[in-house]
């Protein structure tokens, strides 16, 4: 492979990893993180409020998702602290970190899914059929004598069956997609004895 390959090569895989972590944080926190991805993969580390002028938003939401974002480990910073004591905060992204970033969303999308199969398959649930109330579980329905505790109507059963096969789908599929992915990464790490 000649020397300009491996810069294109090395370029596709930073453009692909700048993608699949504008996605990940936008399915996460909206455009407007996405437009944050953007601002540092174009210009580096950068202040929020360089940030917020590049992608001319408010400085109070723009600190408030870098805040989150960085709270999941989607964003890094440096601290730096002036003279005065004065202390400033440079973003930047975890590139390196994508694959590890992406293993860690799906794990615990995947653990959240669970965790709601179990719930909609351990209970029964009844509803008053109007779409803005909320269902009760059989507990909750118990103790409201079967009337809804909003408009005072019947509570009906709540056939769950469609949601249930809804979220085994989604976990099946996203446990394929993890595991294909992963395959794909494991296959692209040389081997210790090669």
């Amino acid at each position: 492979m000649s020397r300009g390959d491996k810069s294109k090569e090395k370029l596709d895989d930073k453009e692909s990893a700048i993608y699949a972590f504008k996605k990940i944080v936008e399915a996460y926190k909206g455009p407007l993180a996405g437009k944050i991805v953007e601002a540092l993969a174009r210009y580096g580390e950068l202040t929020d409020n360089e940030i917020a002028e590049r992608v001319d938003a408010d400085d109070a939401e723009v600190r408030r998702i870098i805040w989150v974002l960085a709270s999941e480990g989607l964003l890094i910073s440096k601290k730096v602290v002036n003279d005065t004591g004065w202390i400033t905060f440079f973003w930047k992204l975890p590139l390196d970190q994508v694959d590890g970033l992406v293993l860690s969303l799906y794990r615990r999308i995947i653990d959240r899914l669970e965790k709601k199969l179990e719930y909609e398959t351990s209970n029964i649930f009844y509803w008053c059929m109007d779409k803005n109330h909320e269902r009760l579980t059989f507990s909750e329905a118990v103790d409201n004598m079967f009337k809804c505790p909003v408009c005072d109507k019947t509570l009906m059963p709540y056939d769950n069956s469609e949601l249930i096969a809804a979220i085994k789908y989604s976990i099946s599929e996203m446990k394929r997609i993890m595991n294909e992915y992963f395959k794909e990464v494991q296959e692209e790490i040389p081997s210790s004895q090669d």
